[in-house]
């Protein structure tokens, strides 16, 4: 794709949803990755949560019976998942760019939620972000993202999609300045690869 035409694509997306629900599009501070902001409400705005950049490939060879988890810990978020080579492997990327860092030891995980499709994690100011899979095995499955207000009212959601199916439950993740990853495993038919997406919520 053209990503000249990234703005436009995602401007065109935004108000095919709800001008409600989407505050607009703009470049990031980098002055290079198209930005989609979204918030429960209009009143969400200027604080709404964006999804910073395009969903990428973080790790490949990746077992998708073992699924994927995150965890934020120290400016950087975690994510567990199991690839041929490595049962147990590991990742700490940065929030801010989604680079593999060296951050010393991973932090305890905490139990995975009851619910085997939908993810959450809470921000400091009483919103909450909340990812999960939609769709059927037939047609495909689309990872979707949504801010939800104090008062329960939610965001239209956000198709995640990278270029294949989604497979299993998302992973979510935000440290606590509202800067996280959404990360889930995808088939493109040729095998399975971890994607994350950048998601920034700044505090309103």
């Amino acid at each position: 794709m053209n990503t000249n035409a990234l703005p436009a694509v995602l401007a065109a997306f935004c108000l095919a949803l709800s001008t409600a629900a989407c505050a607009s599009t703009t470049t990031s501070a980098s002055g290079r990755q198209p930005a989609l902001a979204f918030g429960a409400t209009t009143g969400d705005v200027p604080g709404a949560c964006a999804i910073e950049g395009m969903p990428r490939v973080v790790a490949t060879h990746v077992v998708p019976k073992a699924g994927v988890r995150a965890t934020a810990s120290g400016g950087h978020v975690w994510l567990r998942f199991e690839t041929k080579g490595a049962p147990r492997a590991v990742l700490a990327l940065d929030p801010d760019s989604l680079d593999g860092v060296a951050a010393g030891d991973p932090p305890v995980e905490v139990a995975a939620p009851a619910d085997e499709t939908a993810v959450g994690v809470a921000l400091e100011d009483g919103r909450w972000l909340r990812a999960w899979t939609e769709g059927s095995l037939e047609s495909g499955l689309d990872v979707k993202l949504a801010a939800v207000a104090p008062d329960g009212a939610t965001s239209a959601p956000l198709d995640l999609g990278y270029e294949g199916s989604a497979v299993g439950r998302p992973a979510l993740a935000a440290t606590p300045d509202g800067r996280g990853v959404v990360a889930f495993i995808e088939s493109n038919g040729a095998g399975f690869h971890l994607v994350a997406t950048r998601v920034v919520c700044p505090a309103r």
